[in-house]
């Protein structure tokens, strides 16, 4: 299967990395020359310095060619447009597209983009699914049970509790995408620091599950 994703940043980075080193063909446009450099260096994929929204830029990237193509940059105006491109310029089967404004997420599928989702969509599937242990819950298994967003709560015994995110010497195939405190939605950085009763939402391959439940509950 060959991917082309758009945006190089840590999503973009994370689907890139999972995804070639399960054997797909992978390539990435990302606009900044700096971030493309420091990609070039840790991935052996194709990597574009260029822009979604450019047809010729998509046609270098091999777009032509593509099952799958995926728009993950920070914003929602670049992830529609080149996500419509690819499906109406060049007949990709199926496109992604990041939305990091909620209320697009219809606007984005009414426009034709096959999938659109948002950290507040992937909130909302912690409400739906949480019927669980109280510890960690599977929200959603992609690529064959190996990707994996799953939820985890922090209790008062936490090890991971005062600590912030870059502290917490997480996989390397792990990211935050969203914390629930308290009723509200925060997306995380490096300097978020965990606090007891935090709900986190977190991306990571099915064989760092076990890692990553340790870090945050304590035990596997």
């Amino acid at each position: 299967m060959y991917i082309v994703i758009v945006g190089g940043g840590k999503i973009g980075h994370f689907l890139a990395r999972t995804l070639s080193k399960e054997g797909e063909e992978v390539a990435l446009i990302e606009s900044d020359r700096d971030i493309c450099q420091s990609l070039a260096e840790k991935l052996d994929i194709l990597i574009i310095h260029g822009d979604g929204t450019d047809a010729k830029d998509l046609e270098d990237v091999g777009v032509k060619k593509a099952d799958v193509f995926v728009a993950v940059t920070g914003e929602d105006k670049v992830n529609l447009v080149s996500c419509q491109m690819a499906k109406k310029n060049f007949d990709v089967p199926l496109t992604i597209a990041r939305v990091n404004e909620p209320k697009n997420e219809s606007v984005f599928e009414g426009l034709g983009i096959d999938v659109a989702i948002s950290s507040v969509t992937a909130v909302s599937m912690i409400i739906k699914n949480a019927v669980t242990s109280g510890e960690l819950t599977t929200l959603l298994t992609l690529k064959e049970g190996n990707v994996e967003l799953v939820e985890l709560h922090v209790k008062e015994d936490s090890p991971a509790i005062d600590r912030t995110i870059k502290d917490l010497s997480l996989p390397d195939d792990c990211i935050f995408t969203a914390i629930i405190r308290h009723g509200h939605l925060i997306f995380p950085k490096g300097e978020t620091v965990t606090e007891a009763h935090d709900l986190i939402v977190a991306i990571t391959t099915a064989e760092h599950v076990d890692e990553l439940k340790k870090i945050i509950i304590g035990k596997k």
